[in-house]
């Protein structure tokens, strides 16, 4: 009796407890509700400071409920329809963080979330629409066109956090800083650009030009790879990695991707003109003139190749002129213990090269008349540096009347300004 009288009055004891536990929990969410009731009004109503006040309790008191976070998001929404500039951006991401919390404690919310988010998503990229086109549309200030754009470029920013796989944000997030001024800053969309696309050519040069112009050249030269592995016929891609090598020192770098590049399509005129006017650069002449007369025999009309062939001749024939400089200054310096025999023999030497001298430059002249007269049916190509070479040519090889007939087309005003002598004569790049 006693043993039943203690198991009852331990039953009612737990029955007690529980009822109170029981209790005791359901006070607590039903408090929170109220709260949360409360603070949809204060937003509905336009007062943000109490919903935001209410807001931060509730999520103290219970971080893990998903209807906490959508009003979190609400809020951040509003917050960013009455902000500017970084502020407005911050509520952005705030707003997409507080949804991805109520997708990460209610996964069946995850459909009516991406509603929302893609809704307000049209919303922003419309926007963005809209100031690109207010900029566009002004012509006569300045000022009120950066300003639109600028607006323009924020909106598609903001949409680019809203839908990060967005490439279309990206795109017109650049577009617009480029048109607003900002091309450095317009470096960060064109690259998510292009990590998120396809490959663009157009996005690719952009960018390579900015890298190029804001002294970016080495990450220039990682782009212009990748650009031309998938545009590998761009002869602007080609030019632009080929600067970028040279400009960043990258000599034996360039070498080596040109050998192998010419070994795995030889007919492939680009390849053999980067190759060549690498080769020129590195004084390697022989190899230059050799890969440069493969490239105009595979193109008739590439003047560059032409022109770059003519400047190999005339530099390997200014390299002789070094080697005769060289030979005569011995004979000066030792005139009073050097024997006959051995200036005589040093004197054919130098017979033998300035021969060979005169005929490079004679080489010289075919290439460069190529490329004078194609260069001269493109109204838009300055023809001095052709005209230069060909006057040096000409001058060198005892041809007065040819030399005074590009004298006016290298820029000299009267024939004596021009000098025959020349240590080096650039190539085209």
């Amino acid at each position: 009796m006693l043993r039943q009288f203690l198991i009852s009055l331990t039953m009612k004891q737990f029955l007690s407890i529980f009822a109170f536990t029981f209790a005791a929990l359901t006070i607590i969410p039903a408090e929170g509700y109220a709260q949360l009731r409360k603070a949809n009004r204060a937003l509905e109503r336009g007062n943000l400071n109490e919903a935001i006040s209410l807001a931060e309790k509730l999520i103290k008191k219970d971080s893990t409920d998903h209807k906490i976070w959508n009003l979190w998001a609400r809020i951040h929404r509003e917050q960013a329809t009455q902000s500017t500039g970084k502020d407005y951006l911050m509520h952005i991401k705030d707003m997409v963080s507080a949804y991805d919390k109520v997708v990460e404690n209610r996964h069946k919310e995850e459909d009516k979330v991406t509603f929302q988010k893609n809704q307000f998503y049209l919303q922003v990229f419309a926007r963005g629409i809209e100031e690109f086109n207010n900029g566009q549309s002004i012509v006569d200030d300045d000022s009120l066109r950066t300003f639109h754009l600028q607006s323009s470029a924020l909106y598609f920013q903001a949409s680019s956090i809203l839908s990060p796989d967005s490439v279309g944000s990206y795109v017109n997030w650049a577009y617009a800083l480029m048109g607003a001024g900002n091309a450095e800053e317009a470096i960060e969309p064109l690259t998510l650009a292009l990590k998120y696309g396809d490959p663009d050519p157009d996005l690719y040069d952009y960018l390579a030009r900015i890298y190029l112009t804001n002294n970016r050249t080495m990450d220039a030269v990682s782009l212009l790879e990748e650009a031309i592995i998938h545009f590998p016929d761009s002869s602007e891609f080609q030019d632009y990695l080929l600067n970028a090598y040279i400009e960043t020192d990258q000599i034996d770098r360039a070498l080596e991707r040109y050998q192998e590049a010419v070994e795995n399509d030889p007919e492939n005129e680009m390849y053999r003109y980067n190759y060549g006017s690498l080769l020129l650069q590195s004084e390697r002449y022989d190899e230059a003139i050799e890969q440069l007369k493969e490239a105009v025999m595979l193109d008739e009309e590439y003047i560059d190749a032409h022109y770059n062939l003519g400047a190999a001749y005339i530099n390997k024939a200014n390299a002789v002129q070094g080697k005769i400089s060289g030979l005569d200054d011995d004979i000066r310096e030792r005139r009073e213990v050097i024997s006959e025999e051995e200036e005589s023999s040093i004197q054919a030497q130098i017979d033998e090269l300035t021969h060979e001298r005169k005929g490079l430059y004679q080489k010289s002249i075919r290439p460069l008349e190529i490329a004078k007269m194609y260069g001269e049916k493109d109204a838009e190509r300055s023809m001095i540096q052709i005209c230069g070479a060909l006057y040096q040519a000409y001058a060198q090889t005892s041809q007065e009347e040819k030399a005074l007939s590009v004298s006016a087309c290298a820029g000299f005003e009267e024939t004596n300004e021009a000098s025959e002598d020349s240590e080096h004569t650039d190539p085209l790049y």
